[in-house]
């Protein structure tokens, strides 16, 4: 028997692998599906199952494994402690993942360009609506200030995103309410996966909101296809993240103060000197002139008697309005679980009588059985929207401060301010009511099935309803009413008017995807492909009726007749279409990454010839900072390079355009029938407006400093316009495709943070936004509407720039006639022509470019900070690079009509004398064509083209979080109080009235939030 350790001993034996197997959820419990699990120090990993479950082989000296999950914390574990793992969902991971609407990605391996916005930045901004805080935060999506309707709680903003695209739309001529009609350069808006419109996002209450995603290059936005040339914006609600029931309450209270400081009206004094520089108190009559200076010391007398009427503040209040939020979590763990929210939001304007309310209640279920996950979306809104009874803001500022709004006898007010003057201010007494409803019904429906750990089949069904009703009615002692021309006894019985409007619209969308996505090794391949079939139909209607036999709210029923040489009018629409789509993804060792994405679309938009239509993008991106080279430091966290190529369209227009559409004569009949006529002449070989877009972009993290940055370049093709034709035709116009603009721009953004720390954090940001747009082809088509736009440039009763298209110039140039200013000899204007000479005489023609109406630029900077719960932030956004055309100094100062309120630089300004040198002339009359007399006005002209520069303190906020230890006596889990404030203060290069048919404001608002 040998010895131990003997030559017969056998060699040692290697270990066998240790096989790891566990389970991963959410801290509710419920299965995580998908999450990557990767051996710490390998490129050898698994991904959880339907289940969340996994199985792993550890290789000898290996023991730990990293959980990640798009949208969570990842967790590095030893094996030992992973039978059961939890993710925990971090806001900021999910500005790490980039949410499309149709699936979700990891920003480090997606090549597109898109900004994600949690909602603990949107919340940090303001508290009113969406778009009032990403107006603070991404400059690359303008949303602009509405200089006639100001801060009006009922008027939808503009926006765009990267520059204009497309031709402004023509007016159809029926001004129907209720939001049915998309605007041409609006993006389109994503709403947990479906397609929604700008007013329902507006009247979202934003404690719902999770996050939003902005698509702006072809790579990001290709998925949305013939309808994403504009950009897309998806909103993703939140969801479950608990298993526990809880209840939560968000209330607060918005106080909005009238901003009148761009507003430099004169007073009493200073309005009755005005009119005796200009001569309104002069007369070469001995008996008018005796007339005239009773009249004027009269005033005068009235004027040092303290009589100085401050007509701005008299349809202006302090508007308090109030929110009111209740959220309710409900069910177990693994597979039912449910949110209910309620809310109701009044937003009370600045003019009296002005304000929105929406009363909203959602509900969201969803329930999981094995392999298959079940949720549906109900949600129900009511919105009513009052417009004040007090009218156009307008009238208040052209009336006279000598003026007065109350008679003095009694104290009430008067129903005229001067002789056969109105007072508006007395139709608020009146019960005029200017008001529109509507509510809606959506619900959305979504199933999953994780057939195998790397295939998911998605099946979506949406429904929405909306219905709509609007009544606008003036009593028949409504100051419209106080004209001569209802002096004859059959015009009286026609005072009083009433118009109605009604409309409704559903929309019906189903869609189907397949999901592939599997981890091999340093590979990762992600494929999905599907299709999408909807139907979008909506009308709306409206009537008009006249005479109403007293003052009070009435009812249209309670008229004399319809409105006479009116009838009734509307719109209408249907549009279906269907598209498949198809994407690939492939990422190396999450270094090298592509992204192809393709999508065939077909719609009844567009004619038989060109119906269908082909969206495509590519991208790849290069992360260096997982290059071997720079792995093994901590300074350079990221720096991923990203370039993207592809073609996408537009459908913001009217849906008739390829249509032959008839109307009735329903003035006339032969033998009994009526007759029907072509409305419009159609064009079936109309294409789809296509925008081709090139990115090139980088994401850089270094140490504490975040940088992105983005240099596009943007053709839009096909562009969708009016074109003359012979009259011989029956018609002067008709829709073509024609010319091609280009948007050029570069995008940037820096953030830093200064210090951070278990008990808070401290950082700085910065952004900013350039693009250039140029018309690079335009059809001889548009020479017709070039002409007509010229006419009416010369005509002397213009006072506006018009809007004329050229190759190389802007889409949005300022045209006007070059000016040397005012003659001090003569006090006319001395005008440039093109070949240089100088003139007296306006010319048209001698138009020249003198401005762009978009800026150039735009941005924000500021801060955000927190310490102990305390959380402070501020955001200043600036513009410039572009410019104005002063409208308040043509028409309130050169062009003015004396007889009312003026800008007080009508006392310095304007020219009187010889030698004189001013900035503004005086004008005269001339006679038309039919012997009439009229006021010669200020054509275009560079004297009031001016720079717009602006900066504005936009944002303050400042809020308390409880410690959960100190507030669980009172059995809360979590006390957040907050206040804001808004628009705050505004420094421009330009001098120019602001909302000048509604004013703007400046708002603060106070918040509570409780968790039970």
């Amino acid at each position: 028997m040998p010895e131990a350790g003997g030559g017969n001993a056998s060699a040692p034996q290697k270990a066998p692998d240790k096989v790891v197997s566990g389970r991963v959820t959410d801290t509710a419990g419920a299965p995580l599906v998908g999450v990557n699990i990767l051996i710490q120090g390998t490129a050898t990993g698994v991904v959880s199952g339907s289940d969340g479950g996994f199985s792993i082989r550890m290789p000898e000296g290996r023991d730990n494994l990293i959980f990640s999950y798009i949208g969570y914390v990842s967790q590095t574990l030893p094996s030992a402690q992973t039978r059961l793992v939890r993710l925990v969902q971090d806001e900021q991971e999910i500005e790490n993942v980039v949410v499309t609407g149709i699936f979700t990605r990891k920003k480090e391996s997606y090549t597109g360009s898109a900004t994600t916005i949690t909602s603990g930045q949107l919340a940090r901004v303001s508290n009113r609506n969406v778009f009032e805080s990403l107006k603070n935060i991404e400059p690359s999506l303008y949303i602009m200030d509405n200089t006639l309707m100001g801060s009006d709680p009922n008027t939808l903003p503009d926006m765009q995103l990267r520059g204009i695209t497309t031709f402004p739309s023509e007016s159809t001529g029926v001004n129907i309410k209720g939001n049915y009609q998309n605007r041409p350069n609006q993006p389109l808006f994503i709403l947990d996966g479906f397609e929604t419109t700008a007013e329902k996002v507006m009247d979202m209450d934003m404690t719902r909101i999770e996050s939003i995603t902005i698509l702006k290059d072809a790579a990001a936005k290709a998925l949305y296809g013939s309808k994403a040339a504009n950009g897309v914006i998806v909103i993703e609600t939140k969801r479950l993240a608990g298993n526990q029931e809880l209840v939560t309450y968000t209330g607060s209270i918005e106080v909005s103060m009238p901003d009148l400081t761009s507003y430099n009206l004169c007073n009493a004094w200073e309005k009755l000197e005005a009119e005796r520089i200009e001569g309104v108190y002069t007369s070469a009559n001995p008996q008018t002139q005796v007339d005239l200076t009773k009249r004027y010391n009269a005033l005068k007398a009235q004027v040092l008697g303290g009589l100085d009427t401050y007509w701005l503040a008299k349809p202006l209040r302090t508007g308090v309005g109030h929110k009111h939020t209740l959220s309710v979590e409900l069910g177990d763990s693994r597979k039912l679980r449910a949110m209910i929210d309620f809310s109701y939001n009044n937003v009370a304007g600045v003019m009296k009588g002005s304000e929105r309310t929406v009363l909203s209640g959602d509900v969201n279920v969803s329930y999981r059985k094995k392999n298959f996950l079940f949720r549906n979306i109900l949600s129900v809104s009511n919105t009513r929207s009052d417009n004040s009874p007090w009218g156009d803001f307008g009238d208040y500022a052209r009336m006279n401060p000598y003026w007065s709004a109350v008679d003095p006898q009694t104290g009430q007010i008067a129903r005229w301010a001067y002789d056969e003057v109105a007072n508006p201010m007395y139709d608020a007494t009146l019960g005029t009511l200017d008001r529109e409803t509507y509510t809606s019904v959506t619900d959305n429906f979504y199933a999953e099935w994780q057939a195998t750990e790397a295939l998911k089949l998605t099946a979506r069904l949406g429904i929405a309803v909306k219905r709509s009703d609007a009544d606008e009615f003036y009593p028949a002692k409504h100051s419209k009413f106080a004209t001569s021309a209802y002096e004859s006894t059959s015009m009286q019985l026609r005072k009083g008017s009433y118009q109605l409007d009604n409309g409704k619209s559903s929309d019906i969308s189903g869609e189907i995807y397949a999901n592939y996505a599997k981890n091999w090794g340093r590979h990762y391949l992600y494929v999905n492909a599907g299709g999408r079939i909807a139907e979008n139909t909506y009308s709306a209607y409206q009537h008009y009726a006249e005479g109403f036999p007293n003052s009070q709210t009435a009812d249209i029923t309670f008229a004399r007749q319809y409105a006479q040489d009116k009838k009734p009018v509307g719109i209408s629409s249907i549009t279906r279409e269907i598209s498949f789509l198809g994407t690939a993804s492939y990422s190396y060792d999450d270094r090298y990454n592509v992204d192809l994405t393709f999508r065939e679309s077909a719609s009844s938009l567009y004619g038989a010839d060109n119906r269908w239509s082909s969206a495509w993008s590519a991208g790849v991106a290069w992360n260096l900072h997982n290059e071997p080279f720079l792995r093994d430091q901590d300074v350079l966290k990221q720096f991923k390079i990203r370039a993207s190529a592809g073609l996408t369209g537009n459908q913001n227009y009217d849906t008739n355009e390829v249509l032959a559409t008839y109307l009735y004569h329903t003035g006339a009949t032969y033998h009994g029938q009526t007759g029907a006529y072509l409305s419009k002449m159609p064009n079936p070989a109309l294409k789809w407006e296509q925008r081709m877009d090139y990115n090139v972009g980088a994401d850089i993290t270094v140490h504490r400093a975040t940088i992105a940055f983005d240099y596009y370049n943007s053709v839009t093709e096909n562009m969708l316009t009016d074109v003359a034709i012979p009259t011989s035709t029956g018609f002067d116009t008709v829709k073509d495709n024609l010319g091609k603009v280009r948007n050029r721009g570069i995008e940037a953004k820096l953030s830093y943070t200064l210090w951070q720390g278990k008990q808070g954090f401290f950082n700085l940001f910065g952004s900013i936004a350039y693009n250039k747009n140029i018309i690079i082809n335009l059809s001889e088509s548009l020479k017709a509407y070039n002409e007509k736009m010229m006419a009416q440039a010369q005509d002397k009763s213009n006072s506006t720039p018009v809007l004329i298209y050229q190759d190389g110039m802007p889409m949005n140039a300022i045209w006007a006639v070059p000016s040397l200013g005012i003659d001090p000899t003569t006090g006319q204007e001395i005008y440039v022509r093109k070949d240089g000479t100088l003139t007296y005489e306006y010319d048209a023609q001698d138009q020249v470019v003198a401005g762009i109406s978009d800026p150039k630029y735009r941005g924000n900077f500021g801060f955000a900070a927190e310490y102990k719960g305390f959380g402070l932030s501020a955001t200043c956004t600036f513009l410039g690079g572009g410019q104005r055309y002063n409208t308040t100094l043509v028409n309130k100062v050169e062009n003015v009509d004396i007889h009312y309120n003026v800008d007080r630089r009508v006392l310095y300004g304007r020219w009187q004398t010889p030698g004189q040198n001013a900035m503004f002339k005086k004008l005269g009359s001339y006679t038309d064509e039919n012997g009439k007399q009229h006021d010669e006005k200020t054509r275009a002209t560079t004297r009031f083209v001016q720079d717009n520069n602006e900066l504005t303190f936009s944002s303050l906020s400042l809020y308390y979080e409880f410690n959960p230890r100190l507030i669980s006596k009172i059995r809360l889990k979590r006390l957040k109080l907050a206040f804001y404030m808004n628009n705050i203060a505004t420094l421009s290069s330009i001098r120019i009235e602001r909302g000048t048919t509604y004013p703007f404001a400046r708002s603060m608002s106070f918040q509570l939030t409780g968790t039970f």
